[in-house]
């Protein structure tokens, strides 16, 4: 039988940090708001869904994130170690202060999400988009952004923001009310 992440939070103390490797979760909703500090490594999550979740403070350590969507989910002061995001939908999440080292947002949409004064070290942005996100103070050393076949190397950045395919719907007027 196939343990999954619900039955492990369910078990798991409220005041209690999770400390969790080497396993594959897949299609669970997770909306549980209790997760600062955990610890996760060499994890794979397929299909999942988190709402809500606070995983301030946590790392992230050789995890990938494939079809999964992030709606309402806070990653501030995360640290985040090889992960790959491929086509992902995260919606109005907090990556405040969080660092990304050597990984991947492949095919990504990310719609109103916070990314200020986030930290981006050999990273690499492949056809990943950004829609009413606020970017501000994103710094980038050694990082890729590619756009349509083509890419840009960021060699050291303190505006990465500049470099990303961002969309400002929140002007257009299709989009305002008769």
């Amino acid at each position: 039988m196939r343990t999954t992440l619900e039955d492990i939070l369910n078990n798991l103390e409220k005041s209690e940090a999770l400390i969790i490797g080497d396993q594959t979760f897949l299609n669970e909703v997770i909306s549980i708001d209790y997760l600062q500090y955990s610890i996760f490594g060499t994890i794979t999550f397929s299909g999942m869904e988190f709402k809500g979740v606070n995983f301030s403070g946590s790392n992230f350590v050789n995890c990938v994130f494939k079809n999964c969507k992030f709606q309402d989910v806070v990653f501030q002061k995360c640290d985040f170690w090889d992960p790959i995001f491929e086509n992902c939908q995260i919606q109005r999440c907090d990556f405040t202060k969080a660092a990304f080292q050597r990984g991947t947002f492949l095919s990504c949409d990310f719609l109103e999400a916070r990314f200020i004064v986030s930290i981006f070290n050999d990273f690499k942005f492949i056809e990943t988009k950004f829609k009413n996100c606020d970017l501000a103070s994103i710094s980038a050393k050694f990082s890729r952004v590619w756009k349509s076949n083509q890419s840009i190397l960021i060699d050291d950045s303190l505006n990465l923001g500049n470099f990303l395919e961002v969309e400002d719907t929140s002007s257009n007027p299709s989009n305002e009310a008769s």
